[in-house]
């Protein structure tokens, strides 16, 4: 991106009597540092000697940093950008891990397995039922995630699929342990599917907006200019319902980059026909994969990292539009009201407008 929010930076911490050496950057859902979360993981497995450990979505990889040489770790990351996180400190490390490529755990029998609380509840569930699916009989779960923030509710998910655990809170943690029985196989995870428009979307859980048209993008768009024969760039695609919106409305061609897993595999499946459409799982923060200029770029961008607003993704957004966008060409984004978007837009585009305003949503046009 060439500025400071893509820039990684090397964080230095000690855990369990330990120095470790992490890296991070702004943007991410842990920013510079690993959450609270996967620092209590990494304490609690520290005196573990697993053959096999699952790691999902676990914050920097941490624990594994604290596991033996002969420990063999597969790591699960559903954003990209964390994925990164990961590679980058086990590689500095000296650790090697497989690296699951969609999302989703791949089979096997695990000695132990690691969770940090997913922000959505139906985004967790999944990825406590793949751990029930593949630990081995008498494999120990590790759950973490904040007291106000899933790790509550996490207890008893935990208690509903294994039977019984043990819980305990510390530093605004919950931190929830369990042993697999051999009567636990856990739920089989499959895509559910929505029609919007005539067109049926694949989901899975924890997708945005996975069981409806998302208010914001409905707004968009309504608001969104003619596109027969554009070529669109769709950035933070969910469940594709963009994508697919200027796709049926005559876009020649569209590609839609998302920082979800399980949102780009959804979308593949939804697009699975179209060789106009291209899907790819990326971080913005390090530009889109495809050396494309575009007469359109349309965006519903998220301003939270947890419970934060935060504009990092946004500011990424805005600027890989305008270093894609042909010359005349515009970009279509839709944000809440109360979000002051136009000073960072007017640094990019020549011209900034609002083209649909209602009581909770605006959408903004930038052009060249």
């Amino acid at each position: 991106m060439g500025d400071d929010i893509a820039a990684w930076q090397r964080v230095t911490m000690a855990v369990a009597g330990r120095s470790l050496t992490m890296f991070g950057r702004p943007g991410l859902p842990s920013g510079l540092n690993p959450t609270a979360a996967a620092e209590l993981l990494a304490i609690e497995s520290a005196t573990l000697n697993p053959d096999r450990l699952l790691l999902c979505d676990v914050s920097m990889a941490l624990p594994t940093l604290l596991m033996p040489p002969h420990t063999q770790t597969t790591v699960v990351m559903r954003h990209a950008g964390m994925r990164q996180a990961a590679e980058r400190t086990l590689i500095h490390a000296g650790i090697t891990a497989q690296f699951s490529a969609d999302g989703l755990v791949p089979a096997g029998e695990y000695d132990v397995a690691l969770i940090e609380v997913a922000p959505t509840r139906e985004a967790w569930r999944m990825r406590l039922n793949e751990a029930a699916r593949w630990l081995r009989p008498g494999g120990v779960l590790i759950v973490a995630g904040p007291n106000d923030a899933g790790g509550k509710s996490a207890a008893r998910d935990v208690k509903s699929v294994f039977g019984s655990m043990n819980e305990r809170s510390k530093a605004h943690q919950r931190v929830v342990t369990a042993i697999k029985s051999v009567a636990i196989t856990g739920d089989d995870i499959t895509p559910t599917s929505m029609m919007i428009n005539k067109r049926t979307y694949y989901t899975y859980p924890g997708v945005f907006a996975a069981d409806r048209l998302d208010v914001g993008s409905a707004e968009l768009i309504a608001a969104l200019p003619d596109v027969a024969g554009l070529r669109v760039l769709d950035i933070g695609g969910g469940a594709g319902v963009l994508a697919g919106a200027v796709r049926d409305a005559g876009a020649s061609a569209v590609d839609v980059i998302d920082v979800d897993a399980l949102s780009v595999k959804a979308m593949q499946q939804t697009f699975a026909d179209d060789a106009q459409v291209r899907v790819a799982w990326g971080d913005v923060l390090d530009g889109v994969p495809w050396d494309a200029q575009y007469d359109l770029v349309v965006t519903n961008p998220p301003f939270h990292v947890g419970k934060r607003t935060d504009d990092s993704m946004v500011r990424a957004f805005v600027k890989v539009a305008a270093r894609h966008l042909r010359p005349r060409g515009s970009l279509y984004l839709v944000a809440n009201v109360f979000l002051a978007y136009e000073p960072l837009l007017q640094q990019l585009f020549a011209h900034v407008d609002q083209v649909r305003v209602t009581k909770s949503f605006v959408v903004w046009r930038g052009r060249l």
